[in-house]
């Protein structure tokens, strides 16, 4: 991603404005543009000042406002190096969505690549989530249309059941997945 600082923003704009004055002094010459630029110092300052907080602005609402894919922060494997349980879904296509956290609320957008797009259409928005407690990693179905089951039995709604390693996920009776949890 592109970032920009204030130093970039300012050296940009003062990069264009020297190459401004260089093109005016060729075409006008030293007596006209000296001048022009006395009796224009406070507007042409003025006008860096304005493009340097329009850019710093602009830069802010890009980056705040950009679309950022779900599926390249969840698919990626993740091996922790200290002693904390993590746990991870192995989908049918060996990628995983790791749950490392206290809590992972999985969706739609986390299988897009991994079945068809019209597969994709029974699986919810938000579909369940998985929260860490003392006793391990539970599941809980957000109140979806077509359900979550866990090893052929469907998750009645806000039950949050105890997974347990090499249980077997279905979600909206389309994609089967394995859960995997690992104390390192």
């Amino acid at each position: 991603m592109f970032k920009m600082t204030l130093t970039k923003i300012l050296a940009i704009i003062l990069s264009i404005t020297a190459l401004g004055i260089v093109i005016a002094l060729i075409f006008f010459g030293f007596t006209s543009v000296s001048i022009w630029l006395q009796s224009m110092a406070v507007d042409l300052i003025l006008a860096i000042v304005m493009a340097a907080i329009a850019g710093l602005i602009i830069d802010a609402l890009y980056r705040k406002y950009s679309p950022q894919s779900k599926i390249l922060k969840t698919t990626l494997t993740h091996t922790p190096n200290n002693n904390l349980s993590y746990a991870k879904l192995i989908l049918p296509n060996n990628n995983n969505i790791v749950v490392d956290g206290a809590e992972k609320i999985i969706g739609r957008e986390d299988f897009v690549g991994v079945i068809s797009t019209d597969k994709l259409l029974f699986i919810g928005k938000d579909h369940f989530k998985i929260v860490k407690d003392n006793n391990g990693f539970l599941i809980q179905d957000l109140n979806t249309k077509n359900g979550t089951e866990v090893n052929g039995e469907k998750l009645v709604e806000n039950e949050m059941k105890l997974l347990s390693s090499g249980d077997d996920i279905m979600v909206g009776k389309t994609l089967n997945m394995r859960y995997k949890e690992k104390t390192s």
